[in-house]
This record gives C-alpha cells, sequence and structure tokens, in this order.
C-alpha cells in the first residue's frame, strides 16, 4: 500500500493539468496566454498555473472561461491533497502578489484577476467553511461554484461534476476512472492535431499510470494498453504496424519490389486498429474510417486476421 501511495505522489499532475487547461480551452487559444509554474519571487513561490486574456473584450466559450477577465489564476489540487480553506487563502495571497509584480503602480488593476480552484471532487468542507466566514456562494453550471464577497472573484470548479461532453479534458485527470470515460477521452485525443496530441500525452501519462490496476483489468495487460494510447496519440501506428513494415520490407526485397512493403505498412495499420475495436477503444466504423476501408471490408479483415468484434 505504501510504495502504490509513493508512486501516486511522484506522478506529475501539475504539468498534467496544465496541458488539460490548455486542451479545455482549445477553442479559444488564440484568445489566451498560458503559463505554467509562474514565479511570483525570487524564491520558489508558484501559481500553478496562469491564463491571460490577449484581448480583454473577447467572449470565452467554455464555460470554465465564463468569469475570466484579463488576468486568471489557477491554482490546482491533484487528487491526493485536499483543497480547504488555507488553499482558499493561499489562492488570494498568490493574486495579491501577482498584481504588485509589475514595476508601474496598479499595473495590473485588481478587478482584472480572478482566482479558479479547482479538484477533482466538490470541496464540501471548504464550501461549508466559506459559508462560516461570511463568503456566499452559488453553484453557476454542473461542477462550477462562484464564491462571492472575497477580495478577488473566485470560482471553484469540482472537475468530477463537469459536464463529460464539454469538459472531458479535466474530468479525466483523475485517479478514480471509470472504463467510459476513459474510452470517451481516447476517442476525443484521436481527433487531435499533431500538437494538441503532444500535450494530451502529458495527460494520459498521468491518468493511466494512476489507474493502473484498472487499466490491467480493463484491456487484459499494461502493453495492450499502452499500444493503444500510442497508436492514438503520435498517430504512429503501435508494434504490430511496425512489424507490418519489417515483414513488407522483407517481401519487397524477395520480390524485387516495394509493393510487398506497402501491403506489409498496410495490413499493420488495420491490425493495429482492429486491436483498438476488438478492446473497445474505438468503434468498428471509426477503425474502418481511419483504416480507409469500407465497414464490411474493414469487418472482413478483422474477422480474416482473427479479431473479435464487440457486440454491442
Amino acid at each position: 500500500m505504501k510504495n502504490k501511495k509513493e508512486k501516486q505522489k511522484k506522478l506529475q499532475w501539475h504539468p498534467a493539468f496544465c496541458s488539460a487547461l490548455r486542451l479545455e480551452l482549445l477553442e479559444d487559444a488564440e484568445n489566451l496566454e498560458f503559463t505554467d509554474e509562474f514565479q511570483l519571487t525570487e524564491n520558489p513561490l508558484q501559481v500553478d498555473c496562469t491564463v491571460v486574456k490577449v484581448k480583454r473584450d473577447c467572449k470565452i466559450k467554455n464555460e470554465i472561461g465564463k468569469i475570466f477577465r484579463k488576468h486568471n489564476i489557477f491554482e490546482y489540487k491533484s487528487p491526493m491533497d485536499e483543497l480547504n480553506i488555507d488553499t482558499f487563502y493561499k489562492a488570494v495571497a498568490y493574486a495579491c502578489l501577482y498584481k504588485v509584480l509589475p514595476n508601474h503602480v496598479d499595473e495590473i488593476p485588481a478587478e482584472e484577476i480572478i482566482i479558479t480552484l479547482i479538484r477533482d471532487r466538490k470541496p464540501v468542507k471548504l464550501l461549508g467553511e466559506l459559508e462560516k466566514s461570511g463568503y456566499g456562494y452559488k453553484k453557476e453550471a454542473a461542477g462550477i461554484y462562484y464564491v462571492n464577497g472575497a477580495m478577488f472573484p473566485v470560482q471553484i470548479i469540482a472537475s468530477s461534476e463537469l459536464d463529460t461532453e464539454m469538459h472531458v479534458q479535466l474530468k479525466a485527470l483523475t485517479n478514480h476512472l471509470e472504463e467510459s470515460l476513459m474510452r470517451q477521452y481516447l476517442l476525443k485525443v484521436s481527433a487531435f492535431s499533431e500538437r494538441e496530441k503532444n500535450l494530451a500525452d502529458v495527460v494520459l501519462q498521468v491518468i493511466v499510470n494512476s489507474n493502473m490496476e484498472k487499466v490491467q483489468k480493463w484491456k487484459g495487460s499494461e502493453r495492450i494498453m499502452c499500444e493503444a494510447l500510442r497508436v492514438l496519440m503520435a498517430d504512429e501506428l503501435n508494434e504490430e504496424r511496425m512489424e507490418g513494415q519489417r515483414e513488407g520490407r522483407i517481401e519487397g526485397q524477395r520480390e524485387g519490389r516495394i509493393e510487398g512493403q506497402r501491403e506489409g505498412q498496410r495490413e499493420g495499420q488495420i491490425r493495429a486498429y482492429a486491436s483498438l475495436v476488438q478492446d473497445g477503444i474505438i468503434t468498428v466504423e471509426t477503425g474502418a474510417e481511419k483504416a480507409g476501408m469500407s465497414v464490411d471490408d474493414f469487418t472482413k479483415e478483422m474477422k480474416q486476421a482473427g479479431y473479435v468484434i464487440p457486440v454491442v
């Protein structure tokens, strides 16, 4: 049990959160500037993430950005950390330091700063203590709570309560992941561009490692899951495709032409997507589309290769 807890602590949750936040606000990326671990003082004292609106009057489409002002300070707590009253006051203190950092007086007006506190589970105790201290709060949307009466506007986000369709990036960043959410996240990742996939890779490393026991049960082994992630993340087919390429090269060399090489690559590609379909990570339709085939032809190839098509 101790080793498991130590491993959990070593996971890089904060970089994963910063990557997930970028993906969460991807639709508004052109209007936002992100800084991870923003340095507040010469000695180590850092804000987990800051998000600055490039244009003050731009409207942020994502609902967690509805409250955004020019300068937005994020304090993130991993699933193993507590989001408590001291976290609240620390974030307010960070915002105060952030305000006075520039060289010119009131260069960053206080009314241009907001604070976001985020953790996967609802901080019930914190909300109760805020009420006792005279701060009111209201539920603005699923998983999003606005706090009234603080020096700066504050929103508290319980990512586990967020709408899955709208916020799968943040919701999946947990150590108690459900299989359905994992599948939905992987499907989302599969449609990303290469740059977006690099961000998602940071998130996925933490998601998989913090839920490894579940992942192994869902997919049968760590190797299978990692291969599936590699296909979706880097758009580079897994070892099956590489094996197909090697077989194709050998065949092409034997026949004195490159057609065998191409065929081997093609077969490896089909096998890679077939394995994802068999594991239930993507649908037959998605596999066929990615392989550039009709559903009937793809299904036929799967059966001939010995893969099992899940019954929906």
